[in-house]
């Protein structure tokens, strides 16, 4: 009835399900002087020098070490000891700012042991996909495939140049505004944070962040952020804006539902203030949650995101969707409609694919059926002689390995329908090229990722 060792590859720690509240008692004490022993070990001296080499493979270790130990306090309703483990870890390592550490662990700490405790992944396994200890389809549990109409692709026609005076559409792509409604100028811009240009007085000789926003790990004031727009909608001509997520600002580990839902509904007025004329088709990003990048899926019965579809439904439509997207943005926050006649606009929620979405980690299988979904209106406009536009937040390789490969096989058979795809996420202006799942020299599809409006870090605003 004491901690044992099992003696699968899972190597968890197991006990016996006896366990009166005397040994209850005495299980925790043992597990508080391990910690006291591990604090004060040469060895722990030697971690602290292996974590600071930023070695994946010392982080993959220790989070098997920890994990079969934090599923048996799990199983023992004692999880409130993962916290103050972590507390400790963030106060001891110094890995980062305390405060942020701390502020991240009071964020996440729920969200993480729920994931520990209900997936079915092995300790090794979670800690694979966590850390990319291993490729994941060495990892059963994670390759699924979605299901294409029994219809032979058609052809491939080769996109043609248009005639001559053929009309013209201008898309005005935008992406990552990011704005800290904290912004301060003169205040720290090189700080401990992730996150700076919001609190402290720079020392003697250093300069502190500017007016008009900072290079440094900074982000947008809404100053700034209203002045670009003032200028786009002055001086660009376009016809529909493509509007691919992030609003809120990156100080991650200190953010309420409160904080996102005020950016989503400062932002949305500052475009409608800006663009009054103008459609805007909008894909959510991972900053737009709280904790950021944590979208549950339906089996998540503890954590519940209908918050912030019900949000991004009202002011998505306020921009100009019709309200017959409203549906599929309040299941899932991806939707489809007609741009015009003969070209249509898919928009996806690629944060049930990213890797930082932990809630995956219990079921990565096609979250809420989306790529079926995709497949099946991608069939629809083939059928119809539509083209298709794709826009989304992460570019598919942000995705989880089975989601990223089923999305290059869709964007494979249908070729002749997808027209272009358009990302955000990566604050860089970049392009992404697909080919042939055979002749692998041959392009099938262009993505566009565009620049972030935000600077962090070290860049300028783009569009």
């Amino acid at each position: 009835r004491s901690i044992i060792t099992d003696d699968s590859d899972d190597n968890q720690l197991s006990y016996g399900n006896n366990l009166n509240h005397e040994e209850s008692v005495n299980f925790v004490s043992t597990l508080s002087q391990y910690r006291q022993r591990m604090e004060h070990s040469h060895y722990l001296k030697l971690f602290k020098l292996s974590l600071k080499r930023n070695s994946s493979q010392v982080y993959c270790e220790f989070c098997q070490l920890l994990v079969p130990v934090a599923r048996v306090l799990i199983e023992r309703n004692q999880s409130q000891h993962i916290e103050n483990v972590a507390i400790t870890f963030c106060k001891e390592f110094k890995l980062i700012d305390e405060s942020v550490c701390i502020g991240a662990v009071h964020e996440y700490k729920d969200a993480v042991i729920q994931v520990v405790g209900l997936s079915k992944l092995t300790s090794k396994q979670l800690c694979a996909l966590a850390f990319g200890c291993e490729q994941q389809s060495q990892i059963p549990a994670l390759n699924w495939n979605v299901t294409f109409p029994n219809v032979p692709k058609p052809p491939v026609s080769p996109p043609q140049p248009p005639a001559p005076g053929a009309p013209k559409m201008r898309i005005l792509h935008i992406s990552d505004i990011h704005i800290d409604f904290a912004y301060r100028p003169q205040s720290l811009a090189e700080c401990s944070q992730p996150l700076c240009c919001r609190y402290g007085t720079p020392a003697p000789g250093h300069i502190g962040a500017g007016f008009w926003g900072d290079y440094r790990n900074c982000d947008l004031p809404l100053w700034t952020a209203e002045e670009i727009l003032k200028y786009i909608a002055e001086m660009e001509e376009f016809d529909i804006i493509y509007h691919t997520g992030d609003l809120p600002s990156h100080n991650v580990w200190n953010q309420s539902r409160a904080d996102q839902l005020y950016a989503i509904e400062t932002i949305t007025n500052l475009l409608k203030k800006y663009f009054p004329n103008k459609v805007f088709y909008s894909a959510v990003g991972n900053h737009e949650t709280a904790p950021c990048n944590l979208y549950p899926t339906p089996l998540i019965e503890t954590d519940n995101i209908t918050w912030l579809y019900t949000s991004l439904a009202d002011h998505w439509i306020q921009l100009g969707l019709p309200e017959e997207t409203r549906a599929s943005i309040l299941r899932g926050a991806f939707y489809t409609t007609l741009i015009h006649s003969g070209l249509r606009l898919i928009s996806l929620n690629m944060n049930y694919c990213s890797t930082e979405n932990y809630w995956l980690f219990i079921n990565s299988t096609d979250p809420l059926d989306q790529l079926q979904w995709l497949v099946n209106w991608l069939q629809y406009a083939e059928d119809n002689n539509e083209k298709v536009h794709i826009i989304a937040h992460h570019p598919p390789r942000s995705c989880l390995e089975s989601f990223s490969w089923n999305f290059y096989r869709i964007v494979n058979r249908y070729e002749n329908t997808i027209a272009g795809q358009f990302y955000g996420h990566a604050h860089n202006d970049e392009f992404i090229m697909f080919y042939d799942e055979v002749d692998k020299t041959r392009p099938v599809s262009m993505a566009y990722v565009t620049p972030s409006l935000t600077t962090a870090s070290f860049l300028n605003p783009g569009y």
